[in-house]
């Protein structure tokens, strides 16, 4: 298999580091780790068995059925879902101590009532809207959830929450309004613990850090510019399984996007769009060799890709590895070639390519 499968190498160093980079930044805060999306596609199981040797403990997933699959292999963890508490789901999340954010304020009283006949008030994750227009309580909602103060107070957790619409951006005055927004409804629900810094936010300054903060992005490797100490910590390669001769003025690939304005050496890759490697990218992208770069050429195919090869010819052969994205670009420049997000980049990643964790 080693031949003909592509990997997907995750560094579990520099996510120890990355780790240890945002905690050094909010020295006063607890923190978590947002594991959704199968932890943006490294394996979420994997990703928290090690933070939780690395005593980070809270954990962020999007929906019921990521916080399930992740409680059969791992029974002790804190799991908080994000999308909320949809109908019919109370005995759900109860039998499996997993804890809803509650998204507004139908959710509230269906969850505390819920609660209140089990007579459990462990602990209560509240998210408020202050800018997103995606979930939270809404401002119209805020007046119901005040006269229901005294049902929060039974609780021996309760953690109000908002996001940031524009935390990657430093100088969008946008972070300032949410900022003043949750400041606002920390002052009309005061003694409680409070989180408003996700990946972006953590590097806006002490101000957003709060009580909890919620790492995702910033752990993986991603978004590199918010502090010159976080590390790359995925990197993608894939073996060379055929290698061609092109004449010129022959073409490569669907539609014949690509004309060989010269002899040219190419190597056939297993990988395509159905991995994740966005079409877009055709004829623009670059992989690695040796520290080499070498032309993506051809449009990107379903399972396949093909490679210009020429300038290393004399030294490849089939089953090398090549690198799509890792040492030699990292996934904030891949994402960028690609004309989109270094969380999509990740995310994207398909299950044929086998994960590998180093360290």
């Amino acid at each position: 298999m080693q031949y003909s499968q592509s990997k997907l190498i995750i560094n579990l160093k520099n996510i120890t580091n990355n780790l240890s980079v945002v905690k050094k930044f909010c020295k006063n805060s607890i923190s978590s780790a947002v594991i959704k999306a199968n932890a943006y596609g490294l394996g979420d199981v994997a990703i928290a068995k090690h933070l939780i040797k690395k005593k980070c403990n809270h954990f962020w997933v999007a929906n019921i059925l990521e916080a399930l699959r992740i409680k059969k292999k791992i029974s002790k963890i804190n799991l908080y879902v994000l999308n909320g508490l949809n109908i019919g789901e109370e005995e759900v999340f109860y039998k499996n101590k997993l804890v809803p954010v509650i998204n507004n304020y139908e959710q509230f009283k269906r969850w505390t009532n819920y609660l209140t006949k089990k007579k459990s008030f462990n602990k209560i994750i509240i998210q408020f809207d202050t800018g997103m227009c995606r979930s939270g309580i809404q401002e119209s909602e805020m007046t119901k959830l005040l006269k229901d103060r005294v049902i929060l107070d039974k609780f021996k957790e309760v953690i109000l929450m908002s996001h940031l619409a524009c935390a990657d951006n430093k100088s969008d005055k946008y972070n300032k309004i949410q900022l003043e927004k949750f400041n606002k409804i920390k002052s009309l629900f005061p003694g409680y613990k409070y989180s408003l810094a996700a990946s972006g936010g953590i590097f806006l300054g002490k101000n957003y850090h709060m009580d909890i903060i919620r790492p995702g992005i910033a752990l993986y490797g991603g978004r590199l510019r918010f502090n010159k100490k976080l590390k790359n910590v995925a990197s993608l390669i894939s073996p060379i399984i055929q290698i061609n001769k092109l004449k010129k003025g022959e073409s490569a690939g669907y539609s014949r996007t690509f004309i060989a304005k010269k002899n040219t050496t190419t190597a056939t890759i297993p990988l395509g769009y159905a991995d994740g490697i966005k079409i877009r990218i055709s004829n623009l992208g670059h992989v690695f060799f040796d520290g080499i770069k070498l032309p993506m050429i051809g449009r990107v195919s379903m399972d396949l890709m093909i490679i210009d090869v020429t300038r290393v010819e004399k030294k490849i052969k089939v089953g090398d590895f090549l690198e799509i994205f890792g040492k030699h670009q990292n996934i904030d420049k891949f994402a960028e070639i690609a004309q989109t997000l270094p969380y999509n980049i990740l995310t994207s990643v398909s299950e044929r390519c086998d994960r590998i964790y180093l360290n």
